[in-house]
């Protein structure tokens, strides 16, 4: 391998004309993979010293745990990272993020491979299995070799599994999530597990993988905008490889989620791609757009995640909300404010002022302890207390927002994101979650996914926001998803809302759907659905044995509802009717 001399680092000085003038861009080269702890202050000197064009040489680069970012991008604007045949290799402990960029501007990251170390998941044959005398079903399940190996009665051995199929290598039909009752160690390389379930399946050869640890995030996007991701290869993953916070208008580009090489002591190839989200964006306005990406492998959570957060209303006056701090809900002055609940209530307002103040003693708290707190499922979320921070917002108009009510910011929901072109799926979860408004989702395959294919509308249980509109599904290729159960939460598209007819204007057409095994729509809580031009063919037989089949299509608590010209084939295997709009 030649490597550039740092005399002659510095290539090119090519001159551009712009706007009457001409504008110098330098190119530099940089990096040794001998020397891979240099690499990071390397690319910042270059960009320190005018390079806008930065190439790392090519090669594979062992980088060390430093406990921050390998590339720390603080304010960097009109730049360009070019690292193709390039391999950096995070260690796990204490690595930190690789790439970071941070209020970034117009920056540009192509083509590196980046891994780590280990895996982040459990892998492991199962040996045998049956029934208990009591009906249970239980196996013995030993760890591949070369891969994690949990320690018996400690809090981080894993409880919940999924399944995949010993010869197909994907996630088993049928199957879902599985719980483990008791757990007892056999010898020094098995475990026998008892699960409580009315029905598992599972059988002699096929694999139980789980969740182990979590690895930093391969490339981060903290408040950065038109910025773009291209041609990045990730493989070996934890939570969200990419991850986006903030700012907005960035652009992820024919970047693939891999599976790894295996361990270097590992019999077996590896089977999870990633152990957590393939890609999450929280309150980024305009949202992502995602063009002729490929996720392959097993995921054990959702392959996209876009969405906002909720805050509670604690306190009303007229027109002046207060609400448990607004800094995640991403309220704005002069920006919009969505307002909802439970029990029916949804209503748009403008933001006309917003003041933060803090709890200073017992009286206060007690008189803002009034309402359960907002989404217990996704973490406690403590009830205002002495020294807790609330927000006093005031809206356009006096709407009667009653107390418990959850607020957000739509336009901080990711909306206008765009997925284009894509190849995902073989989640136990949902391949798209999607929570933003004005979005496009266009001529996407979305296969094998235990959830829903995509996912709409938002989890109160979760604080993710929001209610949405303006959303077009057309032209996408839905196949085998469902997976894990019955019913409309996994339908190939479940579009949902939480007591409040919310979401508007959806339009899902001119998509083909084959084999989703819970139907393939499922609309609630919407006003103006378009389900048009759809063909629809359903699997031979449900997912789970003695489960009923599904309509192809169901609207329900929904206003305005249009559904026509769909082609339904085999008919006969969807429950009768095939389309039940109620």
């Amino acid at each position: 391998m030649r490597y550039i001399p740092a005399w002659l680092s510095v290539l090119a000085i090519l001159i551009t004309p712009v706007a009457g003038f001409a504008k110098a861009v330098i190119t530099q080269y940089v990096g040794n993979p001998k020397h891979p702890a240099a690499l990071g202050l390397l690319v910042q000197k270059a960009y320190d010293r005018g390079a806008r064009t930065i190439i790392i040489n090519p090669g594979i680069y062992h980088l060390p745990a430093v406990g921050h970012p390998t590339f720390n991008l603080h304010g960097w604007q009109n730049a360009t990272i070019k690292a193709y045949h390039v391999t950096l290799i995070m260690r796990v402990s204490n690595a930190g993020t690789c790439f970071e960029l941070n209020h970034c501007r117009n920056v540009t990251v192509e083509g590196p491979v980046i891994s780590q170390t280990r895996v982040t998941f459990y892998q492991g044959r199962i040996l045998s299995a049956g029934r208990n005398g009591n009906g249970s079903y239980y196996c013995l399940w030993r760890p591949d070799t070369g891969y994690p190996f949990p320690q018996i009665n400690t809090p981080g051995f894993p409880r919940s599994f999924d399944v995949v199929n010993g010869r197909t290598k994907h996630l088993r039909v049928g199957s879902g999530d599985i719980w483990a009752r008791h757990i007892s160690a056999v010898g020094t390389k098995a475990f026998r597990m008892t699960f409580q379930l009315a029905h598992v399946e599972f059988k002699v050869g096929d694999s139980l993988v789980a969740r182990y640890g979590n690895a930093f995030q391969k490339v981060r996007l903290d408040n950065s905008r038109h910025c773009t991701l291209e041609d990045i290869t990730m493989m070996r993953n934890g939570f969200a490889p990419i991850f986006e916070d903030g700012g907005g208008a960035n652009r992820i580009i024919a970047c693939r989620w891999v599976l790894g090489p295996k361990p270097h002591d590992a019999t077996v190839a590896p089977l999870v791609t990633n152990q957590a989200d393939g890609f999450h964006c929280v309150n980024a306005y305009p949202g992502p757009t995602l063009e002729n990406c490929v996720m392959h492998g097993v995921f054990l959570d959702d392959c996209i995640a876009i969405h906002g957060e909720f805050q509670t209303v604690v306190g009303v006056s007229g027109n002046q909300l207060v609400v448990d701090d607004d800094r995640n809900a991403r309220l704005a002055v002069g920006q919009p404010i969505q307002i909802s609940s439970v029990k029916g209530f949804f209503a748009n307002s403008k933001v006309l002022a917003i003041s933060r103040f803090q709890i200073h003693n017992q009286d206060q708290a007690q008189k803002y302890d009034r309402v359960k707190p907002l989404g217990a499922a996704g973490g406690a979320h403590a009830r205002p207390g002495i020294g807790a921070w609330l927000s006093r917002i005031k809206i356009a108009a006096d709407l009667r927002v009653p107390l418990g009510a959850f607020v957000t910011n739509p336009w901080r929901c990711g909306a206008g994101y765009k997925i284009i072109g894509c190849r995902i799926g073989d989640t136990r979860s949902r391949g798209m979650l999607l929570k933003g408004g004005d979005g496009l989702v266009e001529n996407n395959v979305v296969h094998g996914c235990g959830m829903a294919a995509i996912s709409i509308g938002p989890e109160v249980w979760w604080r993710e926001a929001g209610y949405v509109h303006h959303v077009v599904i057309m032209n996408n290729k839905l196949i085998r998803n469902g997976k894990s159960g019955p019913g409309g939460f996994f339908a190939a598209i479940f579009v949902h809302g939480h007591g409040a007819i919310g979401n508007s204007n959806i339009r899902i057409e001119q998509n083909d759907f084959k084999a989703n095994f819970s139907g393939d729509v499922f609309v609630q809580w919407t006003r103006h659905v378009r389900i048009v031009r759809n063909a629809l063919t359903p699997p031979s037989k449900p997912a789970f044995p003695g489960e009923h089949r599904q309509p192809a299509i169901v609207v329900k608590n929904s206003r305005f509802v249009s559904v026509h010209d769909n082609h339904v084939a085999h008919g006969t295997h969807y429950a009768h009717p095939a389309v039940v709009i109620k």
